[in-house]
């Protein structure tokens, strides 16, 4: 055994690092988390469908847009595509990582990917952009952490809900349109790229009003989603070129 392999810390040493590293992130997966359970049970969700759509589907943003649509009704086709569509970055995220993976197996790297989020994603990008590359049980100490809480939440959220009495709760179906716009804010504020994103907005508002009348609801979200994305993609694709030449 060489040096550098004696002073390698443990499987166990780094599986406990990475579940400290998950800690500042804690607080986040509880405050998106309780909301999203509670506006599951609000849309008509038991506890347990919401404790298994939290354990399966895992993701914050289509968790939501899952219940929303199913508060308007929506087909099984339209929630797939959309849950699929805003699931998409995390191809690019997982990409990212597999570079600092390489030495992963295949199961490691399929447990890896399907416990991957925005944040675990941020907190593994730095830890491996400092060493260099990315141990499976410390990815596995913050990915299982990660999720433990979100499920956690999801459920606290939806007991709070399902046993508030039903004058109550029926007052608060406000809160899926008004958690859409808070969480569309927040992202707004805290992006680099804000002209674009608002450009994006407004394209699809602009979509969703022309299609308003010839399509259902849900189709002309759908339309609206990739017609904006592709509209704002090919704008920064076309302007590029320019920005690098100034």
């Amino acid at each position: 055994m060489s040096p550098n392999e004696q002073n390698e810390p443990s499987k166990n040493t780094l599986f406990r690092q990475g579940i400290i590293a998950c800690f500042p992130t804690i607080l986040g997966y509880w405050s998106i988390g309780f909301a999203a359970g509670a506006i599951g049970s609000l849309t008509g969700f038991s506890v347990l469908d919401i404790g298994l759509l939290s354990a399966f589907l895992y993701a914050g943003s289509a968790q939501f847009l899952f219940y929303s649509l199913h508060a308007e009704g929506a087909s099984v086709l339209p929630i797939i595509i959309g849950v699929l569509l805003i699931n998409m970055r995390y191809l690019l995220m997982s990409s990212y990582m597999a570079m600092y993976f390489r030495r992963a197996s295949v199961l490691q790297k399929l447990v890896s990917g399907a416990l991957l989020t925005d944040e675990t994603f941020s907190v593994a990008a730095q830890y491996a952009s400092r060493h260099g590359l990315l141990p499976f049980a410390w990815l596995l100490g913050l990915n299982l952490t990660a999720w433990l809480n979100w499920i956690v939440a999801n459920l606290a959220g939806a007991v709070l809900a399902s046993s508030l009495p039903a004058s109550i709760s029926g007052a608060l179906n406000f809160s899926l349109v008004s958690m859409f716009i808070g969480l569309l804010v927040m992202t707004w504020f805290a992006s680099q790229r804000r002209e674009a994103e608002t450009v994006t907005i407004g394209a699809a508002v602009l979509i969703v009003w022309g299609t308003s009348g010839h399509v259902t609801a849900n189709l002309s979200v759908i339309i609206a989603t990739l017609g904006a994305a592709t509209f704002v993609t090919g704008m920064m694709r076309s302007t590029r070129p320019a920005d690098l030449s100034s």
